[in-house]
């Protein structure tokens, strides 16, 4: 039975395995981040982005035997695979906006896949106040309603709505700001 290299008081695969080189398991480990991200981008929820990402990287591990698949090989076997899940399921019409998100994602994510923006987002979001930290907590983190928000915040549903256009607006100048001082 194989068991998993994070598992406690496992020996890694490739320490059993010299043809399976530790910083090949580093590089797929940063590549499914890197590919689950991109997934999500497209609109996939965390389990079809898990499932696809593994796809792309048993693919490119079939592909690549000697190291990593690289990452734009990677992302695009992640993208056929979402185009085909899409076509399977019948949602045709979602197929047609991959090529418009990736030409996006590609602008946005840079070389580094989005880990920079990733930081950045981080370190705005530990500079918000408590109460705006909340509020994006409810929406983005546990999908609750403005009305639901706006019991807990004690605001009314507009001045919810005023508050995350807000907030998205100052992360943005915030993750802008921080990726030019780079």
């Amino acid at each position: 039975m194989r068991a998993f290299a994070h598992s406690p008081g496992v020996t890694p695969l490739s320490a059993e395995r010299p043809d399976h080189p530790p910083d090949r398991d580093a590089a797929l480990a940063a590549a499914g981040v890197a590919v689950r991200r991109y997934l999500r981008f497209l609109g996939c929820d965390w389990a079809l982005a898990d499932d696809l990402a593994q796809e792309a990287l048993l693919a490119g591990i079939g592909s690549f035997a000697a190291g990593a698949p690289p990452l734009p090989w990677l992302l695009t076997a992640a993208r056929n695979a979402l185009r085909m899940h899409l076509r399977r399921v019948g949602r045709r019409r979602e197929v047609d906006g991959l090529e418009a998100l990736h030409a996006e994602w590609i602008e946005v994510a840079d070389d580094d896949a989005g880990e920079a923006r990733r930081r950045a987002l981080r370190h705005c979001l530990d500079e918000l106040p408590p109460r705006s930290r909340r509020a994006l907590e409810l929406r983005y983190g546990e999908d609750s309603r403005r009305s639901a928000i706006a019991r807990e915040l004690g605001l009314g549903d507009e001045g919810i709505k005023s508050l995350l256009t807000r907030l998205r607006s100052a992360l943005a100048a915030c993750v802008q700001r921080r990726i030019g001082d780079g």
